[in-house]
């Protein structure tokens, strides 16, 4: 392949962003058609929509050096763990509404500015 047509690190993060946003709509809409969404038993004080985002942020936990975190931010196409969370979950309205974030909180994004897959 042609050195012209390989995309850029900057097509390949943008890419990677897509498909973390859209794993996470997957996840959401199978989550939503189970038993324990629908019954809306709260579990420790936890919504099942707060449990779901919970886990997903849970899934990407992990610690890393700083002199790793800035070799990865220079080569690697994916986001840091922690963005892989905030930026899909700020993206999400039921995000919003299992935690009441409103535009006061750092994690509001406006609605004409949150991405969308479908």
């Amino acid at each position: 392949m042609s050195s012209s047509l390989k995309p850029s690190l900057r097509e390949r993060r943008i890419s990677a962003r897509r498909l973390l946003l859209g794993g996470l709509a997957i996840a959401l809409d199978a989550f939503k058609q189970t038993d324990q969404y629908k019954n809306h038993v709260v579990v420790a004080g936890q919504t099942p929509l707060q449990r779901f985002f919970v886990a997903y942020a849970l899934a990407w936990l992990e610690q890393t050096r700083d002199e790793q975190l800035r070799r990865r931010l220079l080569s690697d196409v994916h986001a840091p763990a922690k963005y892989r969370v905030l930026g899909p979950a700020s993206n999400v309205q039921e995000f919003y509404d299992a935690f009441g974030v409103t535009a006061q909180r750092r994690m509001w994004r406006e609605p004409a500015e949150r991405a969308s897959i479908w």
